[in-house]
């Protein structure tokens, strides 16, 4: 994946900086460094008990009033879309480690630093967008 990223990263008309760290603790990070955190699917591959403390990383790296987007998978409210949920699930959690039961927008509610904005589906009701700052 760094691979990947290096090259469209090397060719894209912006600076970017590619860190290969553990997000529950981000040592490669100073404070208050950055003005945007963009996650995709990592916190419901994340077990729930790492999710508050890369939360916290988060809140930590995140310049005062700096904002983040988190795209997660949950589960569908949906009955026909939930039933495949439930068929794949296993399979899901084994190969990718990813599960719809994640509890992240309910860890950043109870959060003293970070502030949920905005939350909307993108597509049914099972990916969701959750747009914050982090307050201060």
């Amino acid at each position: 994946m760094l691979r990947k990223a290096t090259r469209k990263a090397n060719k894209a008309n912006c600076k970017i900086e590619l860190l290969h760290d553990d997000a529950s603790v981000m040592h490669l990070v100073d404070s208050n460094q950055y003005d945007w955190i963009l996650s995709t699917f990592l916190c419901c591959v994340m077990p729930d008990e790492f999710q508050p403390m890369a939360l916290e990383q988060f809140s930590r790296v995140l310049k005062p009033g700096g904002k983040f987007r988190l795209l997660e998978m949950v589960y569908s409210k949906n009955r026909r879309i939930r039933r495949r949920q439930d068929f794949f699930s296993s399979f899901v959690e084994k190969v990718y480690g990813a599960r719809f039961d994640r509890k992240t927008a309910q860890y950043i509610e109870e959060s003293a630093e970070l502030e949920i904005t905005s939350k909307r589906f993108l597509k049914d009701d099972v990916y969701l967008l959750i747009e914050g700052i982090r307050k201060g």
